[in-house]
This record gives structure tokens, sequence and C-alpha cells, in this order.
């Protein structure tokens, strides 16, 4: 077990470095307002939802920004997880709400989260709106938010069961690439931003996640 006073100390650390990433990603965007922003990996598993989740909440903590925080993974969702919700609407009741019947409050004052579905894995119900559904509700968003933060699916391996990151890159402000450093393969990385540069992506950066220890669970 990790002592707690080192545990305390690495997340204050993480805190500093997302508040720290968070002004970069202001200035790459020209502190553009509203903005919308996508958070994507080349892999799975490389803590893209975890840092969706961080950024979202460092952006309303600030007090400069009203924040959405938008669950477009509905290959694997996990954004909710980190604010202790549950998903309560069905993909039929997304597909014919409009974004302000369906966000809920996240716990922080000045963030609104949209879950992904609870029937998530039965994409057959979308309807050929696989990508107009996710174009929608980001404008809906950026109409009625300061600052809107995407997680999507990883863009690799590609899944007909989720919604095409690549897509929907090209329709925010700017695209942040989450990595898993020492783990993720350059080459699958380079792949990956030139995909999503070829569809029209604003890539404002990389972020490294560091590996950590196993430690127990």
């Amino acid at each position: 077990m990790m002592p707690i006073e080192k545990r305390r100390r690495q997340a204050l650390e993480q805190i500093a470095e997302v508040k720290r990433i968070l002004c970069a990603t202001e200035y790459a965007l020209n502190n553009k307002a509203p903005a919308t922003l996508l958070v994507t990996s080349a892999a799975q598993g490389e803590g893209k939802s975890l840092f969706a989740a961080a950024l979202a909440a460092a952006a309303a903590q600030s007090g400069k920004f009203r924040v959405a925080a938008l669950d477009l993974n509905w290959y694997r969702p996990a954004l909710h997880r980190f604010f202790a919700l549950e998903q309560t609407h069905s993909s039929q009741e997304i597909g014919d709400a409009a974004l302000g019947a369906l966000v809920c409050p996240s716990g922080e004052d000045a963030l609104d989260l949209l879950t992904a579905p609870y029937d998530y894995a039965d994409q057959s119900r979308l309807h050929g709106q696989a990508f107009t559904l996710p174009e929608r509700l980001i404008k809906q968003a950026r109409d009625a938010y300061d600052l809107v933060v995407i997680d999507s699916a990883a863009v690799f391996p590609t899944n007909r069961m989720m919604m095409d990151p690549v897509m929907l890159s090209g329709v925010v402000d700017g695209v942040v690439m989450v990595i898993m450093t020492g783990a993720t393969p350059r080459q699958q990385v380079r792949k990956a931003q030139k995909i999503m540069e070829t569809a029209g992506a604003n890539i404002l950066g990389v972020v490294g996640n560091q590996r950590q220890a196993a430690t127990g669970r």
C-alpha cells in the first residue's frame, strides 16, 4: 500500500498538471469561446476518459467556463463513473431529445454531463445516426456552454459498435490525444494522428499518461 502522504502528494501534482494542460489548451485555441475539444487516443486503455473528466472538472473549477462533458464513447463508456453517476437514458431518448433535456449535474459547479446510454451495446437503434447524432449534440453543446469536452472512442481498433472518433475529430475546434508513456507504439500514434489530420482535425497536442506500477487493487 502506498503511504497516504505520498498518494496525497501525487494527487496534488496530477491536479496541478491538469490545470497546466488546461491553460495550454486555452492558448492553443486562442482563448476561443465557445470551444469544443475532443479527447481520444490511438489505442484502448490509455486513460483518456479519466483525463477528459479531470480536464472538464478543472475547467469548471477555474470559474471561467460553463462546461459540458459529453460521453460519445458508446463502445466502452466510462465518463459517468468518475462522477458517480448512472446511465439513465436510452439511445432512442438521446436520439430524440434536445441536449438540455439529457444532461445532468456532475456534482461540480458549472459542469454538466451527458452520459452514454444504458443500451449503448445495441447501436442498431441509432438507425443511421452514428454521425448525425453526435454532430447535433456537439452543436447544441457549443450553443449552450463555453467549453465542451468530448470523450470519444480510441482510434484503433476500428469497431462498428462505436461513433467514429476520426469523423468527430473534423467537427470540433481541437483534439487532444492521450498516450500511455512507454507502452503505445509510436507508429500507431503517428498513424492515428495522420488519419485524423486527413479528416480535418486540429490536433492541439499529446498528453503522456504515466504507467503506474502495480501495487494491489
